[in-house]
Parts: C-alpha cells; sequence; structure tokens
C-alpha cells in the first residue's frame, strides 16, 4: 500500500498488478492473492484521501465471471482477462509453448473468424453474468461496485465466523 501511495504523489495514472494464473502475487506466485492486495491497496488509498486520482488494474487469476466482480469490488477499476480468451480458443494450458515445445492445438494458426467469435462469446457472456450480479445487489453500473466488501462474501470471512468459536474453545452461537 505504501509503495501505491508513493507511485500516486508522484503522479502515476495506473497500476497494474499483475498474479500468476493461480492468482497469486510476487515472485514465483508465492505471495498472497491478488484479492487481499486489492482490499490493502483500496482501503489505504481511500484512507489517504488518494484513490479517486489512479486507475488500478488487475491482472492474472481470473478465470470465472464471478471473479471479475469480486476483485472489483475488492478495489480495482479494471480487469485484464488472458487466460479465460486462450482457454476460449481451445488452449489446454499445458504450457508447452513456454518449454519450446509444439502446441497440441497450434491456436496461432486458427481460423481468424473461429477466434473472433469465440472471444465475441466469451465477452458477451461474461457481461451478462456481470449484469446478473449487479442486479442481484441492486446496482445498475459496474463502477459503483468497486470496493462494496459488503456485498460480497469471501471464503476466509466465512470460514473464520463459522468455525471460529469450535476450533478456538469458545461456544456457538445457537
Amino acid at each position: 500500500p505504501q509503495l501505491a501511495e508513493r507511485l500516486v504523489a508522484a503522479g502515476v495514472e495506473s497500476i497494474t498488478f499483475v498474479a500468476n494464473y493461480h492468482g497469486r502475487s510476487g515472485a514465483f506466485g508465492a505471495g498472497e492473492f491478488l484479492k487481499e492486495s486489492f482490499r490493502r491497496i483500496h482501503t489505504h488509498l481511500v484512507e489517504q484521501g488518494l484513490r479517486d486520482l489512479v486507475t488500478l488494474i488487475a491482472a492474472g487469476g481470473i478465470a470465472q465471471a464471478e471473479h471479475m466482480a469480486k476483485i472489483i469490488i475488492c478495489g480495482a477499476d479494471m480487469v485484464v482477462l488472458d487466460i479465460p480468451f486462450l482457454i476460449a480458443l481451445e488452449c489446454r494450458m499445458c504450457l508447452n509453448c513456454t518449454k519450446g515445445r509444439p502446441c497440441p492445438v497450434d491456436i496461432a494458426h486458427a481460423p481468424v473468424d473461429f477466434g473472433a467469435r469465440r472471444m465475441t462469446n466469451l465477452g458477451s457472456s461474461w457481461h451478462s453474468q456481470l449484469l446478473e450480479v449487479l442486479g442481484a445487489m441492486g446496482i445498475r453500473e459496474v463502477r459503483r461496485l468497486r470496493g462494496e466488501y459488503g456485498r460480497a462474501m469471501f471464503y476466509e470471512d466465512l470460514e473464520r465466523e463459522t468455525f471460529q468459536a469450535l476450533f478456538a474453545g469458545g461456544k456457538a452461537d445457537r
């Protein structure tokens, strides 16, 4: 959060946070999940009165439409979709291309009209799913979703609320 604050104070207009395809940041994906980083950075920038001066972009680890909504809830302004589009082109995520081996699907030679249709279909379906999520929350535009933590359920929070009393020696509410 302090680095983001210094960047904004220096006049940087956008910051892209990149995670691996598992959604983890840091060297070799050893860091925290991107959503945790965004929650901390967004909150810190809001507290410093700097949040509206920068566009925060999330990249990596977005595999489903609900991930897109959740990272926006955590504070992202924009989301980069990369792996889902490769999968739409029938990529098997075998990572042969990163090892200099031939791709079993040969995406590079896929017909352009096939790729365009697949990507259009993916984008359209994710758009529809995002509108459905927004409608369920009573929100009419996606930018109103940014930073609305109270509108989402996070696994770690649910697990803590459910099991903390049981495993901490306390009594669970009945």
